[in-house]
């Protein structure tokens, strides 16, 4: 009879053992997202962009306005700082995690 090997899993509650599949081992690691890139949560259409390369930025400002799914959304900036590129153009059809603004 073989031996089952197990795996340990680390959780914010403790630490078990359990079988992991192929699948799950062969899935693409978590990456946090950088705040200075302002990428787009959908496929969508940018209906207007409201600041300009080299403008400086507060926190919470306006960059531009997305539609997407017949809605249009204010995309806000993250983060302060001066807007490095501009990734995207008014009446373009962009696809998900596209770079629209990137801030340094």
């Amino acid at each position: 009879m073989s031996q089952k090997k197990y795996d340990t899993v680390s959780t914010a509650s403790g630490s078990y053992k359990t079988t992991l599949n192929r699948t799950y081992r062969a899935r693409k690691a978590w990456v946090p997202r950088n705040p200075k890139k302002v990428l787009s949560f959908m496929p969508g259409t940018v209906e207007r962009i409201d600041v300009k390369p080299g403008e400086k930025v507060r926190e919470g400002q306006r960059l531009l306005v997305f539609r997407a799914m017949k809605m249009n959304n204010n995309i806000l900036s993250p983060v302060a700082g001066r807007v490095k590129s501009i990734g995207v153009e008014p009446g373009v059809n962009i696809p998900k995690d596209h770079v629209m603004i990137e801030i340094e």
